[in-house]
């Protein structure tokens, strides 16, 4: 009797957890070691049968970034429907970023810290696909600008440039304390910590916002 073929949910939940283990993969060896062989038998499958869901490295990665910026935004909006005001919004922000990298740290390296593709990879991208990503990476850029001048109305009144240099300090505090964390690379100040507390990370933006204040307050 002849298999039944898969149903397109069966399809899309058989790549999700290709990608979630391809994520993992990827951050623990580095995409240019990634063995589609040694994936396959991570997943208990073939490299053949990857080959039927992602043709190529270099796809499958494209779309695991991708997939990674889906799962964060999914998961940061749902809980910012519950912020009762700005500054809250944007703590919300960051405490999702966080516990999502410290879920998902292999989707979280992919997103924020992706390798670099040599030319004849990149040629062979699904350039949709690519444009999805860069269109993603530009609304998490375009949000978190929202998110930090709504919190501090005061930096609206500066030039663009200004506003952008803020939020690159903004967002790599937030990445530097979630690096440190991943690598521990400060083990006597993360003696005790396995996670980063959420009383730690809303301190860490209270700082924030009054050094973005006293900053734009001199100006």
């Amino acid at each position: 009797m002849p298999k039944k073929p898969f149903t397109a949910e069966e399809i899309s939940a058989q790549r999700e957890r290709i990608m979630d283990s391809a994520s993992s993969v990827m951050a623990d060896v580095g995409f240019h070691h990634l063995s589609m062989r040694k994936l396959a038998s991570q997943l208990g499958m073939t490299a053949s049968n990857i080959y039927n869901y992602f043709p190529d490295k270099e796809t499958l990665f494209i779309h695991t970034r991708r997939r990674g910026f889906d799962l964060v935004f999914a998961d940061i909006n749902k809980q910012m429907t519950q912020a009762s005001n700005p500054a809250e919004a944007l703590f919300t922000f960051a405490r999702q970023l966080i516990h999502f990298a410290q879920r998902f740290p292999g989707y979280y390296q992919l997103m924020f810290q992706p390798p670099l593709l040599r030319l004849d990879e990149a040629e062979t991208v699904d350039q949709e696909v690519q444009l999805q990503v860069e269109r993603l990476v530009e609304e998490w850029q375009q949000h978190l600008l929202s998110l930090l001048t709504d919190a501090a109305p005061s930096l609206a009144e500066r030039p663009e440039a200004a506003q952008k240099q803020q939020a690159l300090f903004f967002v790599a505090s937030i990445h530097g304390l979630i690096d440190c964390y991943h690598y521990q690379a400060l083990p006597l100040l993360l003696s005790g910590v396995d996670l980063i507390p959420d009383d730690v990370v809303q301190q860490h933006i209270g700082w924030l916002l009054s050094s973005l204040e006293s900053e734009t307050a001199a100006v």
